[in-house]
Formats: C-alpha cells, structure tokens, sequence
C-alpha cells in the first residue's frame, strides 16, 4: 500500500501537528511512485470564525483548504497520477474512521473519491503511537468504510 518512507513522512507530519490533528494527501504519478503532501488544518480557523457552526477545534477535527485540495488533485492527474490516500491524525486516542470522517468522505451516500483509502496516525503524549495506525477503504456491499489490511 505504502512503503516505510510514505509511512514515515505522515508519522513525522502527525507528531509535529500535535496536539493539533494533521491532514494531507498521497498521489501516485503514472509510473506509481508516491508523494506525501501535508496540507493546512484550517479546522481552528473555521472553529474563531464561527464556533457555532464549526464547534470542534483541531485537537478533535481536521478540515483542509478546499482549494489546496483541489490543486494537488488538478497537478496529480495533469501529470498522469492520482490521489491514493488522504491521511490524518487522532489526538490522544485510537484510530479509528468516525462518522465524521465517513460523512466527510461522502457525498450523497457514495465516496467522494472512490478507491482512495484514509489512513490514521494515533499520536498520544506527542507521540506517533506506531502500529496503531489504520487504513480505512469504502466497501460497496456494507456502503460504508471499513478497516483494511495495511501490510
């Protein structure tokens, strides 16, 4: 799925965020090799605007910039590549794939990007809890996403 350089460079990428929660985007150019992109967690800016309507900070929700988002797709596919991955973090917790991550991945009921996994990096006490991490992939047959084996 990932070989131990993509997996390190989200592991440095979580810890570094922390307490914060981190997001980013793996692409795969046409000859399959993979790049980590980190992105902007703009959840606590959402969270000073308008707490009402984004009552989560980044120590417990992430959001990236929609428009960095969209520009690292647009680059990967104009070179022939694709997003494989779009990866955070859980702070001080376990990973798992909450409804919020799953309503997030959707839109009406289908992936938003289907054949994407979503790995999660477990980060406690500022440190990437290695081999808790976990990979989520949209099953058909249960409409819903579900662990996947990582190795």
């Amino acid at each position: 799925m990932f070989d131990k350089a993509i997996w390190d460079a989200m592991f440095v990428h979580a810890q570094g965020e922390y307490p914060a929660e981190c997001c980013g985007i793996v692409t795969e150019d046409a000859s399959g090799v993979q790049v980590i992109h980190p992105c902007e967690n703009i959840q606590d800016k959402l969270h000073a605007a308008d707490p009402e309507t984004h009552p989560r900070t980044s120590r417990t929700a992430y959001r990236m910039n929609d428009m960095h988002a969209m520009k690292i797709q647009s680059e990967a596919e104009q070179a022939g590549g694709r997003i494989v991955a779009i990866y955070h973090s859980h702070i001080d917790v376990d990973a798992y794939f909450s409804q919020e991550d799953q309503d997030a991945a959707t839109f009406f009921g289908e992936p938003t990007y289907p054949g994407v996994v979503y790995p999660i990096i477990p980060v406690k006490n500022a440190r990437v809890d290695v081999g808790g991490e976990k990979v989520f992939q949209w099953r058909d047959s249960s409409s819903k996403f579900e662990e996947v084996e990582i190795r």
